[in-house]
C-alpha cells in the first residue's frame, strides 16, 4: 500500500507540471493565488580506481547516479506558501560496491509556510523540508549525492533589515529504499540560528546553537554546538571567512569536548577571465584516548558531504587538518575552471579516519603511524549551457602519505567524473 501511494503522488506532480512547463514561464493564477511548477532531473557519471587504495584488489570501475525531482507550488503573495517535492533515485555500478543512494519514487519536501505571522517580520514553516545554514559545515542539504537531507520539522524565522534569526525542531528522515521514508522520532535536532548583513558586500555576523539528542537513551546521543561564523573583508579586498563551533554534552556515556575551526582567505581580481586565489585551512578535534570518559572527537552533524574538504570525499570536519590552496577562473561567462590542491592530517592519530559519510576508513589504535594522510589535486569545469541546463566534469588524484603507507595497502587513488543537469 506504501507504494502505491508513494507513485500516486509521483505521477501527479509529473501530470499537473508538464502542461505549465509546456506553456512557457508564465505562472497560473487563481483567485490571488500563484502556482508554480518544477522538474530538476540529473544524471552522473564517475569512475573510480584504487578507493581502497590497493591496486591488486581489482577495485576499477564506474558508477552511474540518477535524480529526478517534480515540485508544484501554490502561493499567496506575502501570506501562506504550500510546497510538495517528490524525488526518484537510481544508480547502476559495475564493478563497485552497490551504493547506498537510490529510492524508489517517494515524498522529499511538503510544508505550509505562513507569512507575517501576527502582522509581524514573521515565519512559520512547519512539515518536511530542507535545512540549509551558513557555508554548510554543520547544518546543508547538500545535492551532490543522490540522496540529500531532510527533516520533517516546524521553523519560525524573523527577518526585518539585515537581522535574521531562525529557531527550529524536527528530526531527520531516513531513507527506506522499498518504503516509504520515515522521520526518527528519537533523534531530535533543535537550535536557533541568527544572522545579520547590512547588504551584500557588509560585515556577515553568524551565531548558532544546536542541540542533537536521542530522546530515547539520552546518555547515547546528547550533543550540543555553539558557534559563531563571519565573513568580512582585510586590506588589499582580500575577503576573510571565519568559523569557530565547539561542542559539549554526551555520547556513548563519555563527555564531549570537541571543537572545530575554519579560515578561508580569497581575493578575486577583475579583468580577463576573473581570476580568483583562495588559501584554505580547516581543523577538527579527534579523541586523544579512547579508554577514558571524555570523547574530543568533532562531529560535523548534518554537513555538506562533499566538495568542502577535497572532491574525492575521504575526508569530512572530524578529526582532520586540511590546507588547501584554490585557483579558479572564467575564459567565458558561462564556462568556469577550477584546480585545486588539499594535504590532509589527522588531528589525533589515535583516533580514527572519516570519510564524508563518517565511515571509518582506516584506525591505528596504538598511535604509531604519521600523521600525514596524503595530498589530493584536482580539476573542475562547468558550463552553463542555457535553458536551465548545465553541463561539468573533472578529474582528482590522491596521492597516499604516511599514515596510509604506515597502517597497510598504500597505492595512489583516481577519481573522473561527468554530470548533466536540467532544471525547468
Amino acid at each position: 500500500m506504501e507504494a502505491v501511494v508513494k507513485y500516486l503522488i509521483f505521477a501527479l506532480l509529473v501530470f499537473i507540471q508538464f502542461p505549465a512547463v509546456k506553456a512557457g514561464a508564465e505562472e497560473p493564477s487563481w483567485a490571488g493565488w500563484k502556482l508554480g511548477f518544477g522538474a530538476d532531473e540529473r544524471v552522473r557519471v564517475e569512475n573510480k580506481n584504487n578507493f581502497d587504495f590497493n591496486d591488486g584488489s581489482g577495485d576499477h570501475g564506474g558508477v552511474i547516479y540518477q535524480r529526478l525531482k517534480l515540485n508544484a507550488k501554490a502561493e499567496l503573495p506575502g501570506k501562506l506558501e504550500l510546497f510538495a517535492e517528490g524525488m526518484d533515485l537510481r544508480v547502476a555500478y559495475k564493478n563497485m560496491p552497490r551504493p547506498a543512494q537510490s529510492d524508489d519514487a517517494d515524498l522529499h519536501q511538503a510544508y505550509a509556510a505562513v507569512k507575517k505571522v501576527f502582522s509581524l517580520p514573521l515565519e512559520l514553516k512547519a512539515g518536511r523540508q530542507e535545512l540549509k545554514y551558513g557555508q554548510g559545515r554543520l547544518l546543508w542539504a547538500a545535492t551532490w549525492s543522490n540522496r540529500i537531507n531532510h527533516l520533517d520539522a516546524a521553523l519560525l524565522k524573523y527577518k526585518s533589515g539585515g537581522l535574521s534569526a531562525a529557531a527550529f525542531y524536527g528530526s531527520r528522515v531516513s531513507y527506506d529504499e522499498d518504503g516509504w521514508n520515515d522521520p526518527n522520532r528519537h533523534e531530535i535536532l533543535a537550535g536557533t540560528y541568527v544572522s545579520y548583513r547590512k547588504s551584500k558586500e557588509a560585515l556577515l555576523l553568524e551565531g548558532y546553537f544546536l542541540s542533537n539528542s536521542d530522546s530515547s537513551n539520552m546518555s547515547t546521543l546528547n550533543r550540543r554546538t555553539v558557534g559563531f561564523h563571519g565573513e568580512f573583508r582585510l586590506p588589499g579586498a582580500v575577503v576573510c571567512d571565519l568559523e569557530l563551533p565547539y561542542q559539549f554534552g554526551k555520547s556513548s556515556r563519555k563527555s564531549v569536548y570537541a571543537s572545530a575551526f575554519h579560515l578561508d582567505l580569497s581575493r578575486e581580481f577583475k579583468g580577463a577571465w576573473s581570476p580568483r586565489l583562495a588559501a584554505v585551512y580547516n581543523y577538527a578535534s579527534g579523541d586523544k584516548n579512547s579508554a577514558d570518559s571524555v570523547n574530543n572527537t568533532f562531529i560535523p552533524l548534518f554537513q555538506s558531504t562533499h566538495d568542502p574538504y577535497g572532491l574525492m570525499d575521504f575526508f569530512r570536519w572530524q578529526n582532520m587538518k586540511e590546507f588547501a590552496l584554490e585557483v579558479s577562473a572564467k575564459p567565458a561567462k558561462s564556462f568556469k575552471l577550477r584546480a585545486m590542491t588539499n594535504y590532509f592530517w589527522l588531528a589525533e592519530v589515535k583516533d580514527s579516519w572519516y570519510s564524508s559519510s563518517g565511515k571509518k576508513l582506516r584506525t591505528n589504535a596504538a598511535g604509531t603511524a604519521g600523521d600525514y594522510v596524503g595530498q589530493e589535486v584536482s580539476l573542475t569545469a562547468k558550463a552553463d549551457l542555457g535553458g536551465g541546463a548545465g553541463l561539468e566534469g573533472g578529474y582528482a588524484r590522491f596521492f597516499t602519505g604516511e599514515y596510509i603507507k604506515d597502517t597497510g595497502v598504500h597505492d595512489n587513488a583516481d577519481w573522473l567524473y561527468l554530470q548533466f543537469s536540467l532544471k525547468l
